[in-house]
């Protein structure tokens, strides 16, 4: 005999399983507590760290200051040695001293340092042919001439010339004596200083 069977429970009648069951829900919570846990340890252990290093820089920033301190100090109370200060004016005194030697040694505008030699040469340069000298003194930057001139208008002549002179030029002379001898000449001293306001 033949069995007629309705089946009227179909499967779109079936109950849907809830999103959310029970043992999700456990699942869920267990994983996102975990996370905190990892979470809260990185963080502590960053913390630590980070502490450990504050504390060091601290350490050393009041180490720092320390020293600072002593150091500011020391130069506070350092006082130069009074012995120091005195030798050290009296070298500089001496440096001034051996420049100012060195340049009148090596001035070639001066007598001493150009040579006698010089002074002739520049003598027999500027040579004046009414004028005989009979002695040249030259000490330091002191000259004297003493000569014998055909005429006295040669002397200031003769003299004139010593502008174009290297050595002679810039000198002022004094003592200047002139007298006519016996057979009609004019016979001369003139003595020079060295022109400072020339110089």
């Amino acid at each position: 005999m033949a069995k007629h069977d309705i089946n009227l429970l179909q499967a779109e009648l079936f109950p849907k399983a809830p999103l959310l069951s029970l043992n999700r829900a456990v699942g869920i919570c267990s994983l996102v507590l975990a996370i905190m846990f990892f979470w809260a340890f990185v963080s502590q252990y960053q913390f630590k760290q980070l502490s450990a290093r504050h504390d060091e820089l601290r350490q050393k920033k009041i180490q720092q200051q320390t020293l600072l301190s002593t150091l500011e100090k020391k130069m506070k109370d350092r006082k130069p040695d009074p012995l120091l200060v005195e030798k050290l004016a009296s070298l500089k005194m001496l440096m001034v001293n051996r420049q100012a030697l060195h340049g009148q040694l090596t001035d070639s505008s001066r007598t001493y340092v150009s040579g006698f030699a010089k002074a002739m040469t520049e003598l027999s340069t500027f040579h004046h042919k009414d004028i005989s000298l009979k002695s040249v003194n030259i000490t330091l930057d002191d000259m004297t001439f003493v000569g014998v001139a055909k005429g006295a208008d040669a002397v200031p002549q003769w003299l004139a010339g010593f502008e174009h002179s290297d050595l002679l030029s810039g000198k002022s002379f004094i003592n200047f004596k002139l007298q006519e001898n016996a057979e009609k000449l004019t016979e001369f001293v003139i003595s020079s200083k060295f022109d400072e306001e020339g110089q």
